[in-house]
């Protein structure tokens, strides 16, 4: 099975598509895409991804909702994305889009982390492109102007000739500084919100993108969290309704069907990177969870 980089959603594939040309409703170059409106993503969207796929991103994406809403599921949670709304996704988020409303209508942006070497990076720029982000913010009324006013000054700028490097970069990075200052409010307001439980589970979640490929024990991540495996497992019982192996379980799928859609590795290769014994088993759990053999997962059955 021939590799196929597009559907990691990366900038350098898309570019090189001679059927997506720049537009009024998109610019892309090798480091840095950006769509207008929605219209410049449905006009490519069938070449770039399918609904209900997992995807890993190559590069991370700066969102701004202006109407409608995405049902997205984002290392492993399900949101929606909503009017008024500003998400940052760092890259190798793993996102998979569940749907779309007719309605939508959106701003986004994605940028290499080539283009940023040599930059000073502010703190959560830096996280950003570690790989280490996703945020998802509510706009008041004077935020979201001057959010707009960020994505109506860069649309402007990056049509310039030659391309002006520098003052892309500048604004990228005046626009992390500024999100970081809304970042560290909300959390402010939240810190007050969150229970106990709900603050575990996020720290639990954390770790099982992190380490499931290889670690599937209760007691691993009872003990990263300094709880015992049953306190955990009560815990999160409780706050998801799912149990410490059904959030596992479903990771290590997620990161299995990346691998078999993704890359011409066989079976049994991806099996020993997800940490089986063998193939033979990797077949059977994977089937047993998504009611799919690997091969009929990979060629779309």
């Amino acid at each position: 099975m021939e590799q196929n980089n597009l559907l990691l959603l990366a900038l350098k594939q898309i570019f090189e598509l001679s059927a997506i040309p720049c537009n009024k409703y998109r610019f892309v170059s090798a480091e840095l895409g950006f769509v207008r409106s929605m219209r410049g993503v449905l006009e490519i969207s069938e070449q770039i991804f399918a609904f209900g796929q997992p995807y890993r991103l190559t590069e991370g994406r700066v969102l701004f909702m202006h109407a409608g809403c995405i049902r997205v599921r984002a290392n492993l949670i399900e949101l929606t994305l909503k009017p008024h709304q500003l998400i940052v996704a760092s890259p190798g988020t793993i996102l998979q889009v569940i749907e779309i409303s007719k309605d939508c209508e959106l701003e986004m942006f994605a940028f290499t982390n080539g283009l940023m070497e040599g930059w000073q990076k502010e703190v959560l720029l830096q996280t950003f492109l570690q790989g280490r982000l996703y945020v998802q913010l509510d706009l008041p009324e004077k935020e979201e102007k001057r959010i707009a006013a960020f994505f109506d000054l860069l649309w402007d700028i990056v049509h310039d000739k030659p391309f002006p490097r520098d003052m892309v970069r500048s604004l990228i990075s005046a626009l992390f500084h500024q999100i970081n200052i809304y970042r560290m409010r909300e959390i402010s307001e939240e810190s007050g919100r969150l229970t106990r439980q709900e603050e575990v589970f996020n720290r639990f979640l954390s770790l099982v993108n992190k380490y499931a490929i290889h670690e599937r024990s209760v007691v691993f991540y009872a003990d990263r969290l300094y709880l015992t495996p049953r306190y955990l497992s009560t815990l999160i019982k409780q706050t998801s309704g799912r149990t410490v192996m059904d959030w596992v379980n479903e990771a290590v799928v997620q990161e299995a069907k990346l691998l078999l859609r993704h890359s011409d590795k066989l079976v049994y290769q991806i099996a020993d990177e997800l940490n089986f014994p063998n193939a033979s088993f990797f077949c059977k759990y994977f089937r047993r969870l998504t009611g799919k053999t690997p091969h009929e997962y990979r060629h779309g059955k």
